[in-house]
């Protein structure tokens, strides 16, 4: 929730014109490995809803919006999932990040997380973090471009962080992001 608040906070002060969101995030799929980094075409809201694990339903599920819109259209309404653009040289990507408010603690809660693409085939949900929806729905409410990049540190729902690499995801995040034009 920090997050986004404090991107839009920055957006009202700053006025940019895209917002980059670059950091790390837990693999999901064996297409995210440790050490890699991606740009999401897409960003999928978890855990606001009703119910937990299996018995889980989406706020979006429910017909309840995470933002209803400036006049209460559905135009411009915010459910659960948000598409994102990608640079020219991945527009082909079909990588769907999830944005949760508890990182996974297991195998069984990451393969569920897995599951949530829905329309785009499943192996798009390939990482889960916990920023990304929200500063991209800051985004999204003042017109703001926002492209997300995330460095592969760790397999999500592995809580040791002595495994995690975190110095090789931002490498690999600094050179996803040297490819911008």
């Amino acid at each position: 929730m920090a997050a986004a608040a404090s991107t839009m906070q920055a957006i009202q002060v700053h006025q940019p014109e895209r917002v980059i969101l670059a950091g790390i995030a837990g693999g999901l799929s064996d297409s995210a490995a440790v050490g890699s980094a991606h740009w999401f075409a897409g960003v999928i809201c978890d855990g606001i809803g009703v119910g937990e694990g299996n018995a889980f339903v989406s706020a979006d599920s429910l017909a309840w919006k995470q933002w209803a819109g400036t006049d209460g259209q559905s135009s411009d309404s915010i459910g659960d999932r948000l598409e994102l653009p990608v640079p020219d040289q991945t527009a082909h990507s079909i990588n769907t990040l999830v944005s949760v408010c508890a990182a996974s603690s297991e195998a069984a809660l990451a393969s569920r997380r897995r599951s949530l693409a829905g329309s785009p085939p499943a192996e798009a949900v390939i990482a889960e973090d916990m920023e990304a929806f929200g500063v991209a729905m800051a985004c999204r409410m003042t017109s703001t471009p926002c492209m997300v990049v995330r460095g592969i540190s760790n397999v999500a729902g592995d809580r040791d962080h002595s495994q995690w690499q975190i110095d090789l995801a931002i490498q690999a995040v600094a050179g996803r992001l040297a490819e911008l034009d």
